[in-house]
């Protein structure tokens, strides 16, 4: 294992756009995130749909940006948050679709109604600053070390490709212990970058990232298990565009998780698709560890996500078996 272990770090000493892309690209990122936690973000912008090119008496409020579009922007806008609502007017009464909770969903009804939000509406720089800035952190830390796992797991389906993953298993290394060690290895180099460009973030440039440094160690290896596990899975599962695929998939499910903005859609359908994420539980984990709460009250959310990053992990093993017993990789 020990050489196998040594093979792959040294090949990865290669790839100079994976060693940029982890070591220089990432970390920059994280410190940028970082350091601009507590800025104020973008206003939301609601697309109200008319037909006239000139609309007058549209409402204004410091919460909300109304944009006029003449065509009704697709649902994916509003999951990709390009949109936080889409505003029709029918007659006399005004349609609201948004993925926002129904109070939200009223709210912005009235807002086009009677041309103001209510008291009780809360933009969104009142729901960032409510998530802590340990939760905001980490929840964009969340995408980037998901897409990362994959880029760093890319020598195992280079092995495939290069007909040498059928010489290793000939050795006393099974499948098994193949997958063992490139979760090691995937898992150590997702890791240790990750962890020390938030700790020289925070060291040197005093920025604030929400939890103590031990805390966050263990916050961050729960993150990586996981990261891990998907990259595994992802690599076992496709040959090929293996970073593309799995690029827009982190993406959305760290959207509909809520990793970057509070998300309760009212939607049956995708509300229980979202509370399925493991992204999900680890946002729930990380909140509550950031506003007090000891990370073992959290034990079900903790062994939740384990068990996501498990079923990745035998999954990728069951894939990869079943397809070297049938001779797809000779």
């Amino acid at each position: 294992m020990l050489s196998l272990f040594q093979n792959r770090w040294d090949r990865i000493l290669t790839k100079k756009a994976i060693i940029i892309l982890a070591v220089i690209i990432i970390p920059l990122m994280i410190g940028v995130a970082i350091m601009f936690s507590g800025k104020p973000v973008f206003k939301e912008t609601i697309a109200f749909v008319t037909e006239r090119d000139d609309v007058q008496h549209m409402p204004s409020d410091s919460a909300f940006r109304v944009a006029a579009v003449h065509q009704k922007p697709e649902f994916s806008d509003l999951v990709l948050g390009k949109y936080a609502a889409i505003v029709e007017k029918n007659q006399r009464e005004y349609k609201v679709t948004t993925l926002k909770s129904k109070a939200d969903q009223k709210m912005i009804q009235q807002f086009f109604e009677t041309g103001k939000m209510p008291d009780s509406y809360r933009s969104e720089d009142e729901v960032r600053t409510e998530r802590g800035t340990g939760t905001n952190i980490l929840g964009f830390i969340v995408m980037l070390v998901l897409m990362q796992g994959v880029a760093l797991a890319s020598l195992y389906p280079e092995d495939r490709m290069l007909k040498t993953f059928r010489r290793i298993l000939v050795s006393p290394v099974h499948v098994g212990k193949y997958l063992l060690v490139q979760f090691i290895f995937t898992c150590l180099c997702l890791y240790i970058p990750t962890y020390l460009a938030i700790v020289i973030t925070n060291v040197f440039f005093h920025a604030d990232i929400g939890f103590r440094l031990d805390i966050l160690a263990g916050l961050l290896c729960v993150l990586t298990v996981l990261a891990t596990g998907f990259a595994i899975f992802m690599a076992s599962v496709m040959d090929r565009n293996i970073s593309l695929l799995s690029s827009g998939i982190s993406v959305v499910t760290c959207v509909l998780s809520g990793c970057f903005i509070s998300f309760a859609p009212h939607h049956s359908l995708l509300n229980t698709l979202c509370s399925i994420l493991p992204q999900k539980a680890y946002m729930a984990f990380i909140h509550g560890v950031e506003m007090g709460d000891s990370m073992w009250e959290y034990k079900t959310q903790i062994v939740y996500i384990l068990m996501w990053s498990a079923v990745f992990c035998f999954l990728g093993g069951f894939i990869t078996r079943r397809r070297t017993n049938i001779g797809i990789y000779e």
